[in-house]
């Protein structure tokens, strides 16, 4: 009787367990899981797996198909990221599966991997060997130059994917000594105890090329003498591939063309030379429009209208006309002719005649204005711009101004004449929400002086932005300083020339320009100095949503080069965006800290606030 009774308790126990596991599957995977990933980040392994987790709250709101589990797939997917991490360097990689967490109520599965990387493999020794075909070219000149670019270099973690990218430097610096038909093979010397490696490359340069004719094709309004003085290069000249990059740079920057390709017509079989160009290009609309409209918490009702022509009176001119209306600036018109490539290919020069009113909390103007900038670009990261600019101002008077000479009407007007110099480094990227990078923005005004002016001034102003991923969050910062001095007797400064602080790009805790020196009207009276310090954590919530919390400080000051630390305002808060193909949308709450006195400040508005 015993013995019948356990063998009826196993056979139940056999059923009841082959039916949750045969359950489990087509049960939707909830949520993955990883443990011990010091190295790669948990979304880089999501991404290469066959699973991927949607939440309960993405199903709801993206209405996203959930994966369904199946133990073939996960089986592949251990397989799949055991591959990954040898790839990676971690030659004795371990992936190992915890207990599922199955809910067979609600029909779901969550998935958590445990993973023990061990030691890497580092890179001990890198070498391009010498060999009878390079004894034409100055290798060590050419070493140090590529080992500068190159990414797997001795004490670095080896990586596969590294390995190729290098292939393709040692490829391109003999590319751009003439040889074409460059080929760059490597061995690898693996010591499996000690976990180092040898990477020692063999180059065949192949024969010295050069350039053969170019046929350009798809332009239909543009001139092909035009494109032709945009070439780089020359035929009959050495062969150089930077140079057809920098073609295809210079075409591009001319903004008359949405596509540029420069190809080399080259021929491994044959090893051909010269070797012809094929440059193809779809030009851009001759004419182009964009409209806008938003609203933000600062500048309420907000709308655009931005009108471009290409090719204006011939080659690459330009002209612009463009209108814009919000509460800060209740109008906005400007009409800019630009002229490409003035003295040099990479210069430019713009006539821009505008009107503006500004409304904003410490001062309302009127601005008749020309602007002469010239450009000078560097590279895609690099450009300078000196820029003459002659204005005639109208200010609506306010007392309490200790500063604005008396009047005996409600309107003050004067004239500015002057240049602005500026440089902007930015290799941040992406544009619109940067995760890596630096950008800094660097001006110098000269006021009058020499240009005329009613006032004579200088204001100078430093913005340094940083930008690294941690893990899945993103660590940005940015520090902003500037000072403004005068020689003149009365000091005065005009109101829109002036430093202020505050508002959802500025100290969150304050409104816009609230913080700093105010006039007996409480209206904001800006200043000369200026500090900001802004950190900020972003990290992803789920779909398109992301949240942000953020510490800043700083303050402004009446006097010239003033600095007093002891002063700054700080604020600290969180906020929420929405990702959209113009920008994330941005809301966010400052909350002043060590400072009782004061309310939260809320803030709606397009683009990260730095």
């Amino acid at each position: 009787m015993i013995k019948t009774i356990r063998l009826w308790l196993i056979f139940f126990l056999l059923i009841g367990g082959g039916y949750h596991l045969r359950a489990q599957e087509n049960y939707e995977v909830r949520q993955i899981d990883f443990h011990g990933n010091k190295t790669l980040e948990e979304d880089f392994l999501l991404d290469q797996m066959a699973f991927k987790e949607v939440t309960y709250l993405e199903k709801l709101i993206t209405k996203n198909q959930p994966f369904l589990f199946s133990q073939r797939l996960l089986d592949l997917d251990l397989e799949r990221l055991k591959r990954i991490y040898q790839s990676e360097g971690f030659l004795n990689a371990g992936i190992s599966l915890d207990p599922l967490k199955i809910d067979d109520k609600k029909q779901t599965v969550k998935i958590s991997i445990q993973v023990e990387e061990g030691e890497p493999v580092l890179v001990d020794t890198v070498a391009i060997l010498e060999n009878e075909a390079l004894q034409a070219i100055n290798l060590d000149s050419l070493r140090k130059k590529v080992f500068r670019e190159m990414e797997l270099l001795s004490g670095k973690r080896f990586r596969d994917e590294l390995i190729q990218q290098d292939l393709q430097v040692i490829e391109n610096a003999f590319r751009n000594l003439g040889h074409a038909y460059v080929t760059v093979d490597y061995d690898l010397e693996l010591d499996p105890d000690e976990l180092k490696t040898g990477i020692y490359y063999t180059v065949n340069p192949g024969p010295a090329s050069h350039f053969g004719e170019t046929q350009i094709e798809g332009n239909k309004h543009v001139a092909e003498d035009f494109i032709r003085k945009q070439l780089m290069y020359e035929e009959g000249g050495l062969y150089n591939k930077s140079l057809l990059s920098e073609t295809r740079q210079n075409l591009y920057f001319l903004q008359l063309f949405r596509i540029v390709s420069v190809l080399p017509q080259t021929d491994a079989a044959t090893q051909k030379s010269p070797i012809p160009v094929k440059l193809f290009i779809e030009e851009a609309p001759r004419l182009s429009t964009r409209f806008g409209v938003g609203y933000g918490t600062e500048d309420k009702f907000r709308t655009f209208l931005d009108l471009n022509y290409r090719g204006f009176l011939g080659t690459a001119r330009r002209i612009r006309l463009y209108l814009k209306h919000s509460a800060l600036e209740p109008y906005y018109a400007s009409l800019k002719w630009t002229q490409p490539q003035f003295m040099s290919k990479k210069s430019t020069i713009a006539i821009n005649p505008f009107i503006s009113r500004n409304s904003e909390p410490g001062y309302e103007t009127r601005t008749y204005g020309l602007n002469v900038p010239v450009t000078y670009r560097f590279n895609d990261r690099l450009n300078s711009t000196a820029t003459y600019y002659l204005e005639n101002v109208e200010q609506r008077v306010e007392a309490g101004d200790v500063e604005l000479p008396d009047r005996e009407d409600d309107k003050f007007a004067y004239n500015k004449s002057g240049v602005l110099l500026s440089t902007v480094f930015d290799n941040s990227k992406p544009k619109f929400s940067p995760e890596e990078g630096v950008k800094v923005s660097l001006g110098f005004k000269l006021n009058g002086h020499l240009f005329g002016s009613d006032f004579n001034y200088t204001r100078l102003w430093g913005d340094v932005r940083h930008y690294q991923e941690i893990g899945d969050w993103v660590l940005a910062l940015r520090f902003m300083a500037g000072s403004i001095s005068s020689p003149d007797s009365s000091g005065f400064i005009p109101v829109e020339d002036r430093f202020y602080a505050g508002g959802s790009n500025s100290v969150r805790g304050w409104n816009r320009s609230e913080l700093g020196p105010v006039r007996e009207s409480g209206t904001p009276l800006g200043g000369k100095s200026i500090v900001e310090g802004n950190i900020e954590l972003r990290y992803p919530l789920f779909w398109r949503f992301s949240g942000v919390v953020f510490l800043e400080g700083g303050n402004v000051w009446r006097e010239s080069y003033t600095y007093r630390l002891n002063d700054l305002g700080y604020a600290a808060g969180g906020g929420l965006r929405v990702e959209t193909p113009i920008g994330p949308i941005r809301l966010d709450l400052g909350v002043p800290v060590w400072n009782e006195k004061r309310s939260p400040q809320f803030f709606i508005s397009v683009g990260q606030a730095f």
